[in-house]
């Protein structure tokens, strides 16, 4: 299990690249299912697309005293560039995004405690958002990989917004490749990229300080792991398919 490393981490993989605000670099398509990428990024190598709805995109746990409590989305959204001198997994640029609303604890009440000014304020700030910098200690991974499969480790860099703090980001993380074939076609048409990361974040770094942290109700630091699935099609080029 990939584990984290700096005090910033977030509840997800959230962030922004504007210097002292909360704002994207990257505007939604008409569709919503995907981000409009900069063409000064789409120019730098092969855009990955990231498909949603089919997995558990990102998890979060919090595991306190008196309850423990698991929070799912896979309403995830996004893009990253990969260089094409070299490994794919050499990603140079990127943004994915979390819609606070999607985030589901299994009940209604208490997911809209986790959307409100106390915790995570979906009015002000709707999206965790991860603008990604590029990719570093780029290597293949140990041991054999499946036939059609390419398997890396990298630290991924860039920057997280979550609850409109921003702060620069490092995290570990697993990336296969697969070339298209009818098997991975069975997933999503196109070259995929799969990253997985996972990390935790101390909430209180966050502005986060409820009462139900201090009464055993929710845990301080919270564990997230992310599966993001992504292809060379975009969502929006299989809708007109």
């Amino acid at each position: 299990m990939l584990k984290t490393f700096t005090a910033g981490s977030l509840v997800t993989f959230a962030s922004i690249a504007l210097l002292g605000s909360v704002a994207t670099a990257a505007d939604r398509t008409e569709s919503g299912k995907t981000l409009v990428v900069p063409k000064d990024h789409a120019a730098m190598g092969t855009v990955y697309f990231v498909h949603s709805g089919a997995d558990a995109q990102m998890t979060f746990t919090s595991d306190a005293a008196l309850e423990h409590i698991k929070g799912v989305s896979n309403e995830a959204v996004g893009y990253a560039v990969a260089s094409e001198d070299g490994s794919a997994a050499s990603l140079l640029k990127g943004e994915f995004r979390v819609p606070i609303k999607s985030i589901d604890t299994g009940i209604p009440m208490r997911n809209e405690h986790l959307q409100g000014a106390r915790w995570l304020n979906a009015e002000e700030h709707p999206d965790l958002v991860f603008v990604l910098s590029g990719a570093e200690k780029v290597s293949r991974a140990k041991g054999e990989a499946p036939d059609g499969m390419e398997i890396w480790n990298a630290e991924l860099t860039g920057k997280m917004s979550f609850r409109g703090v921003t702060k620069d980001f490092t995290t570990p993380a697993r990336i296969t490749t697969m070339k298209e074939s009818p098997v991975t076609k069975r997933r999503a048409p196109g070259d995929l990229l799969i990253i997985r990361s996972d990390f935790e974040i101390d909430l209180r770094e966050y502005g986060l300080n409820d009462p139900g942290m201090s009464a055993g109700k929710v845990a301080e630091v919270v564990e997230v792991d992310v599966f993001l699935l992504l292809s060379t099609v975009s969502p929006d080029e299989l809708r007109r398919r």
